[in-house]
């Protein structure tokens, strides 16, 4: 497998296709110097490619704040579902994202990490600010990255804005009982699953879920999260396992699932990695 970096295409669709309100003085981060590391500074690609290709974290601290970063890295580990990622180039201006949160979510981690921030926002489905209080997380005491962590969130449709330039990484992380559980492939005819797909070929990917759900679909999408093809799903060997077919394109992709939770509520989860197959 080997890993590229892709245009953030995704983004420009969000803030087009939607009305972005001015965000709240509260909120806003100061804009970062073009001198000032990470903004005005050419970000190592090897970097990017490792952490998207592994579903790793892309976190873009300056030197000194590495030593006062434990705190991300322990917020990301206990928050193992992924529920929305998107990464790559932004251009400048004021981006917006929606992301469902399902009434299992115990905790959700908001991640904003953009090379030239300028602000950062997150809003409950209500539309009122996310600011802090019982229950809310604020780590923003960092020039290019800003994570929020509310505990017990209400279900329903959130919204991140972010503005800002260059590299860019946007992840939504939460601790729930529902998520996936894993993800395989195989060129089709063959037994032999592994966790990577094969370039040129069919495929047949497994996708496990984990929890009670619904109304479970299946699709491809980009690193700027935007729908590639839907996978359609049949049903697996064991329960709560499905199985689908395609054959991998020249563009990187993620699998996304998403369904209804116990209660009814649209759930949505993400396997990390980004596969960018070499042909």
């Amino acid at each position: 497998m080997s890993t590229m970096l892709t245009p953030m295409t995704g983004w420009l669709v969000a803030a087009a296709a939607l009305a972005v309100p001015a965000l709240t003085g509260a909120q806003q981060q100061a804009p970062n110097t073009r001198g000032g590391w990470p903004c005005g500074t050419r970000l190592d690609p090897s970097y990017f490619r490792v952490a998207e290709g592994s579903g790793g974290h892309l976190l873009l601290l300056a030197p000194a704040e590495i030593a006062d970063s434990a705190e991300l890295l322990t917020a990301f580990g206990n928050h193992p579902q992924t529920i929305f990622r998107l990464a790559g180039a932004i251009n400048p201006g004021l981006h917006e994202f929606q992301v469902p949160i399902d009434s299992t979510v115990e905790s959700v981690l908001f991640s904003i990490s953009v090379q030239c921030l300028q602000a950062a926002d997150v809003a409950r489905p209500s539309g009122a600010p996310l600011v802090g209080g019982e229950g809310v997380t604020d780590l923003s005491n960092f020039r290019a990255e800003r994570m929020m962590i509310v505990k017990r969130p209400e279900p329903g449709v959130w919204t991140i804005r972010a503005a800002g330039s260059g590299i860019a990484g946007v992840m939504v992380q939460g601790r729930s009982a529902l998520g996936i559980s894993q993800v395989q492939f195989a060129a089709a005819g063959s037994t032999a699953f592994t966790r990577v797909p094969l370039a040129g070929v069919e495929n047949v990917v497994r996708i496990g879920i984990d929890g009670p759900a619904t109304q479970v679909t299946a699709s491809l999408v980009n690193s700027g999260f935007r729908r590639i093809a839907p996978l359609p799903l049949t049903a697996g060997e064991t329960e709560r396992a499905y199985e689908s077919r395609f054959t991998p394109g020249a563009e990187g992709f993620r699998v996304m699932v998403e369904g209804k939770d116990a209660g009814g509520v649209p759930f949505q989860r993400v396997h990390a990695p980004l596969f960018t197959l070499a042909r």
